[in-house]
């Protein structure tokens, strides 16, 4: 694949790399696939991230527009079973039916406007908890001893309001707008992706949550970009790309980023390191192939090598055999987004997925969730989903160690920047922030795509 302009460091690209892996196997097409657009280099005012006018605009025409991820599957496996889902001061019940559909509602009563329910369970129905009104686990309404002095009430139409759903891969989705394009078109080719990846095949290892004080699209940000790597993350930068990864704008709604393993990164300062020295670092700090075992004798080159030990490591634990897979699928990570506010890694290794959500109408505090899934043994039941655990306001990631592994203290280093980032910003005023071209497209992709929903959102009220 010819080199494009705009990758213009020294060194190899990605698509580079992949012609040596495919000297040993085939590399796969959605690796292959490389999709540059040219966003411009127009920089944003700093305002979008302070002011409340421009989040009520995203809460409006974005947020309430969207398709959210809302829960998995497991989480809600038999008749009744039911998640709390809330976004932005609305809720939902997210609630399995006796038929086996997945069907959403909203979660709050018609009488005087309580919520329904605040923590998800096994319903029979959803009764309201100050005045006992009743609706059946299909939204429809179960007239009490009082109807008699409500005539104003239709019981027939006085059905609970209803959000759409979509269903993929575990993954339960939810959208608020009735009319909004089927979740199929806006995700593609997102789904074809992480079926490569097997993602039908994963378990929920992990949840953590901590909420955060910035604006969703500073929290956001952190994860749609590797040029941070070398700066914020030191520990990997001899061997883990930043602006010299590969970053990909598949469609409007879908970004990606591989960052190959093996190959320093631009801001990378200290001394080139052998081999040798880059497994035994990956080794030290955690990589997604896992602790090699033996001594490296060079007799392969490292990448290789520690591919050789993913694959080995992942056939044990699952009963898999993934010989016909290149050492990419081991080694690299591949991060996806979904506009706005959902992230879903790659790899045949453990998946990385973050959601970001603002806390209620506060535009300068995000719940940021951290989910790890796994691929499950062949042939035996998925494991049962991870519980949620959220930390504490004075709790460090490095505390849910025993949930993220070695991610942890990354997540640590991540955090440290986004409260001053939000603080810098409210200084900044209405100056500008400044994107680059090329490795920060993800996140021009982001705020091309809030615009774009704004102008169509008022253009429809208009």
């Amino acid at each position: 694949m010819k080199r494009s302009p705009v990758e213009a460091w020294e060194g190899p690209s990605y698509q580079e790399i992949l012609d040596e892996d495919e000297k040993t196997r085939p590399v796969s097409d959605i690796m292959r696939e490389h999709r540059i657009v040219d966003l411009g280099v127009e920089p944003y005012s700093a305002r979008r991230y302070t002011d409340p006018a421009f989040f009520k605009k995203e809460v409006e025409h974005v947020f309430l527009k969207t398709w959210q991820y809302a829960c998995r599957e497991e989480e809600i496996p038999s008749p009744g079973d039911t998640y709390v889902f809330d976004l932005v001061g609305r809720s939902l019940l997210v609630a399995r039916q006796h038929d086996g559909s997945v069907r959403a509602f909203e979660n709050v009563c018609l009488h005087r406007g309580r919520k329904i329910a605040t923590q998800g369970g096994c319903k029979t129905a959803f009764r309201c908890p100050y005045h006992g009104f009743t609706w059946e686990l299909d939204g429809s309404f179960r007239p009490g001893p009082v109807i008699w002095d409500f005539p104003q009430i239709e019981p027939k139409t006085f059905g609970l309001g209803e959000a759409r759903v979509a269903r993929w891969a575990g993954f339960v989705f939810v959208n608020f707008d009735l009319g909004a394009r089927p979740f199929e078109e806006i995700a593609d080719p997102l789904p074809r992706h992480m079926a490569y990846w097997k993602i039908d095949e994963c378990y929920k290892a992990a949840h953590v949550a901590k909420v955060i004080p910035a604006n969703w699209k500073v929290v956001c940000e952190a994860f749609l970009e590797n040029h941070h790597v070398g700066v914020t993350h030191p520990q990997v930068s001899a061997y883990t790309p930043d602006a010299n990864a590969q970053y990909d704008v598949l469609s409007d709604h879908v970004t990606r980023a591989i960052s190959p393993h093996g190959y320093p990164g631009l801001l990378y300062e200290g001394p080139e390191l052998t081999p040798a020295q880059i497994l035994e670092a990956a080794t030290r700090n955690g990589n997604k192939a896992g602790a090699a075992e033996g001594v490296f004798d060079g007799a392969v080159p490292e990448r290789q090598y520690l591919a050789s030990i993913g694959r080995a490591n992942l056939e044990t634990r699952t009963g898999r055999d993934l010989s016909d897979r290149c050492d990419a699928d081991f080694l690299d990570g591949v991060s996806h987004d979904l506009f706005p506010n959902f992230h879903l890694w790659g790899s045949l290794a453990t998946k990385i997925s973050y959601r970001f959500r603002p806390v209620g109408l506060e535009h300068e505090k995000t719940l940021l969730e951290v989910f790890l899934y796994k691929l499950s043994p062949i042939d035996q039941p998925k494991p049962p989903p991870a519980q949620l655990r959220t930390l504490g306001p004075d709790e460090k990631w490095s505390e849910a160690f025993h949930e993220l592994s070695y991610l942890a203290g990354v997540y640590d280093q991540d955090e440290g920047n986004m409260a001053p980032t939000q603080e810098g910003l409210r200084a900044l005023g209405e100056r500008p922030v400044n994107f680059s071209r090329y490795s920060e497209i993800r996140c021009r992709n982001l705020h091309r795509m809030i615009d774009a929903y704004i102008a169509r959102g008022e253009a429809e009220q208009s």
